[in-house]
């Protein structure tokens, strides 16, 4: 599947509601209802893959990558994972990263040790474009007055750049140094679907 240029991407996925999500590249709308943490509903709301450090481009990605798993083994977070009967929109067998779960700590030895380029060595961790971190406004408790958190900026590798903050620290997410690494989604504090989450330009791979 051919990635759409990133600032198109960064148009057409808008702003995130919270009552459903607005799916980028003809995804269409996935409906939700607030539940705690659930795991069904939150995938069906997160269809884009995210993989991990130096994926090479989504089609030649999957013809690439041969199930091997050494990437999995060589990353220090344990934030990669191997897609199964669990995540039908990812091609089976591949590696993703799941940033509700795990975020990408930046490491880039799964950069090292693919074998087939799948994934591509990286020098430096500002290289990395996993995706793109973006806030719920709405969900966000230091957006909508709620309380006040900072969670997201304090963990974020790129912090002031990548992620800046206002009064009662309302996150800004910055395109142009956001790696993407899910470091933020991870930390969000919010119950259930995150106020702050990972969007990748991929689409489904299944």
């Amino acid at each position: 599947m051919k990635s759409l240029d990133r600032r198109e991407f960064i148009k057409n996925l808008g702003r995130i509601g919270t009552t459903s999500v607005i799916g980028t590249l003809g995804l269409g709308v996935f409906a939700y209802t607030q539940r705690p943490r659930s795991r069904p509903i939150y995938e069906q709301m997160h269809p884009n893959v995210l993989r991990p450090p130096g994926a090479i481009g989504e089609q030649a990605f999957l013809e690439r990558c041969i199930r091997c798993s050494r990437c999995v083994d060589a990353c220090t977070a344990g934030a990669i994972k191997i897609a199964g009967p669990d995540e039908p929109h990812i091609a089976r067998g591949t590696p993703f990263i799941d940033a509700f779960e795990t975020g990408c700590v930046l490491c880039l030895e799964c950069t090292k040790t693919c074998p087939t380029d799948a994934l591509e060595p990286l020098e430096d961790k500002s290289e990395v474009k996993v995706g793109l971190a973006v806030v719920d406004t709405e969900r966000c408790v230091s957006h909508n007055g709620s309380g006040v958190c900072g969670a997201c900026h304090t963990v974020c590798p790129f912090r002031n750049f990548a992620i800046t903050q206002g009064i009662r620290n309302q996150p800004t997410v910055h395109e142009d140094a956001c790696v993407g690494c899910g470091l933020c989604e991870e930390a969000c504090i919010v119950d259930g679907v995150k106020a702050i989450r990972v969007f990748s330009d991929r689409g489904p791979a299944a």
